[in-house]
């Protein structure tokens, strides 16, 4: 119990710093970091992703297997995306057929913590996320 009374408040002592440096920078002003950051990172496809090369190296095949709904379209223009804001890697190998693998940069890698932290919200939060997402997402 005085474990969950300890997380909770590091977990408000997190949200009140936030707030204060919101009140600091107005984030809703593109010329705001905040913002910037949310530009390039906001987009479903982006952020799984980014969650699958958390794992590692990986071709365009398997990030195609591993994310399912993504369209080749979709997960192009996505990766070209992510490469052009220099969040990951693409090297390509001089073989027949070419071969094709992405990779986290550094500045990519910096993601993991906060990727991590939303990931973790959503399994502690599930059987409510569940439940809103069928409200919103209603089946045909």
């Amino acid at each position: 119990m005085v474990g969950k009374r300890v997380e909770a408040g590091a977990r408000q002592q997190l949200v009140t710093g936030l707030l204060e440096r919101m009140l600091v920078k107005d984030v809703f002003d593109e010329t705001c970091i905040v913002n910037q950051a949310l530009v390039l990172l906001a987009d479903k496809w982006a952020l799984l992703v980014l969650i699958v090369l958390m794992q590692g190296t990986k071709r365009y095949s398997e990030l195609q297997r591993q994310i399912r709904g993504v369209s080749p379209k979709m997960l192009t223009q996505t990766l070209r995306s992510l490469e052009q804001n220099e969040l990951v890697t693409r090297q390509i190998f001089p073989e027949v057929p070419p071969r094709v693998e992405y990779t986290l940069t550094d500045f990519g890698k910096s993601l993991s913590h906060p990727l991590a932290a939303l990931c973790d919200w959503a399994f502690e939060q599930e059987p409510r996320l569940r439940t809103v997402y069928r409200k919103a997402h209603p089946e045909p």
